[in-house]
């Protein structure tokens, strides 16, 4: 029923806590598809030294964590793919929970799951199962966009007919392809009992780090779903896409490196919101110690979060 994949890079601290969550589940229709991402710990030899043949093991030079779920997907062979972070963990009852939901729907293409970022729950039995089909998903996105990394099932068949992550985003690459599987129309869901620890434990996470513009999906959101915009009925799709944009470029935007290509991108935008704008109105030089202070730059982050919730969503 489901293939677990598991983009692998450097996580040995925390890989033999990851697998044991998925054997750990209660449901065990699966298989577990760990991609050995060009590694250069001892993290896969710990793995085969605890599950041996047991975990399907696929070896590939570095080539990113996009490439690396594309690997595993490609290599799955059930009907449902399970993306799991190697630093991350399942409750488990995450399987059967999703299950439980996947066979009482004729149509559905992804199911995500609340997450928290401390591991307490993992030992506490789930409430009754509650959860919701999104009925207008992108209206909803503009304050969630639900969907993370170590939360979210994919229907395989959507990979049959659809790209998977695109290996040039190395930041926002998982949300291209949860935001293109929901608009694939066949079902969108969402879990809200606990079911996933996100982990922050690693301090070299790529999350961290700062990616190049032509690299990120704000970067290039307006152009990779332009087809979408101008044919889509739905307009709250466009708004979101106009939104995301607002929201995730300012970084970009009073960074002199790339700020000609996110004054670019910010043309592009469907929508214009002058509440939003007006950040982009800022001279430079301010606009540029806002974002460099911790302290400011979470004001401003707070400022876009109430403008969007209490006049744009």
């Amino acid at each position: 029923m489901f293939s677990v994949v598991i983009p692998y890079y450097n996580k040995s601290k925390y890989i033999l806590r990851c697998i044991d969550s998925v054997w750990q589940q209660t449901y065990k229709n699966f298989e577990i598809i760990l991609v050995n991402d060009g590694a250069t710990d001892d993290g896969i030899d710990l793995v085969l030294t605890k599950y041996g043949n047991t975990v399907t093991v696929i070896n590939q030079p570095n080539s990113g964590v996009s490439t690396a779920r594309n690997t595993g997907i490609k290599a799955s062979k059930y009907s449902f793919i399970a993306f799991l972070d190697a630093d991350d963990c399942w409750h488990s009852r995450y399987l059967e929970t999703v299950n439980s939901i996947v066979s009482k729907q004729e149509k559905l293409t992804i199911i995500g799951a609340h997450y928290s970022r401390t591991s307490d729950f993992l030992a506490n039995e789930p409430d009754t199962i509650d959860y919701f089909k999104f009925g207008n998903y992108f209206k909803l996105a503009i304050k969630n966009t639900y969907f993370t990394a170590s939360s979210t099932c994919i229907a395989r068949n959507f990979f049959e007919k659809n790209s998977g992550f695109n290996p040039n985003l190395k930041t926002g690459e998982d949300s291209d392809v949860w935001f293109r599987a929901v608009q694939n129309g066949n079902g969108a869901f969402y879990i809200k009992n606990t079911l996933s620890f996100y982990s922050d434990e690693d301090e070299n996470q790529t999350t961290k780090t700062t990616v190049a513009i032509k690299n990120s999906l704000v970067g290039n959101i307006n152009s990779i779903y332009k087809n979408d915009i101008s044919n889509n009925e739905n307009r709250d799709f466009d708004r979101f896409i106009s939104l995301y944009v607002y929201f995730n470029l300012y970084s970009y935007y009073y960074d002199k490196q790339y700020y000609s290509e996110a004054k670019a991108v910010l043309k592009q935008n469907q929508f214009y919101f002058f509440g939003l704008h007006l950040m982009y109105y800022l001279p430079f030089r301010i606009g540029h110690t806002i974002v460099n202070s911790k302290k400011l730059n979470r004001y401003l982050r707070l400022y876009l979060k109430f403008v969007i919730k209490y006049f744009y969503s």
